[in-house]
């Protein structure tokens, strides 16, 4: 065989082997391009997110009612959202803007497992004044989620998260009066109400004598 002929097999099997490559690197998604395209798509999604938000939110002046669109704009564009019950109980007390009680707390039983209700990084898991063993973790989208008064914590700061996976277990650490949650979700710097989030803590509702402003 020519010198020539040799350099053409050489140069298709070059082309082949980085054909492979490239068609290997697309199924699993490490192509740059393909990254690109699909972190566009991300951008694109929180962008319109936080532009329909800020346009909504200018309109309304019920906390509730921003609550609900953002509950329905994140499952209309199967987004996802903290919408998972971190424990089961019932909630003894809402949210309190007037009071500085920022979140709900549920009664649960001593130790029982606490949840993360959406994927995740751990920001904060370390010990608070007043909610004793704390985890605040950040969520996609603008979400932030804090959970007081654990007995144990499971999880280190600058941990990535998935939902459901166990981050503490319940306790009494801080100022508290028995072992419950302290739970609060934020959302672009603002306070959501859990039970408008969540449907099951809106059913065991329980608390007495709330004023919201």
């Amino acid at each position: 065989m020519s010198r020539n002929g040799v350099l053409l097999l050489l140069l298709l099997g070059v082309i082949i082997v980085a054909l492979a490559v490239i068609g290997g690197l697309r199924l699993v998604n490490r192509d740059p391009l393909i990254r690109k395209i699909n972190n566009l798509r991300k951008d694109y999604l929180l962008l319109n997110n936080i532009v329909s938000d800020l346009n909504y939110s200018m309109e309304l002046d019920s906390t509730v009612n921003y609550e609900h669109f953002v509950s329905k704009f994140y499952a209309q564009h199967n987004m996802e959202y903290p919408d998972l019950a971190p424990v089961d109980g019932y909630v003894t007390r809402g949210v309190q803007l007037e009071k500085n009680h920022l979140g709900i707390d549920i009664a649960a039983k001593q130790k029982d497992k606490v949840r993360a209700p959406a994927n995740g990084r751990v920001i904060y898991a370390g010990e608070s004044d007043i909610f004793g063993k704390t985890i605040i973790i950040n969520h996609p989208g603008g979400f932030v989620t804090v959970f007081g008064h654990n007995d144990t914590i499971l999880v280190q700061s600058g941990e990535k998260i998935k939902k459901n996976q166990i981050i503490s277990r319940v306790g009494e650490t801080g100022i508290s009066q028995g072992p419950h949650l302290h739970y609060e979700i934020w959302k672009n710097n603002q306070v959501l109400d859990p039970r408008e989030i969540i449907p099951e803590y809106k059913k065991k509702d329980v608390s007495i004598g709330e004023i919201r402003e």
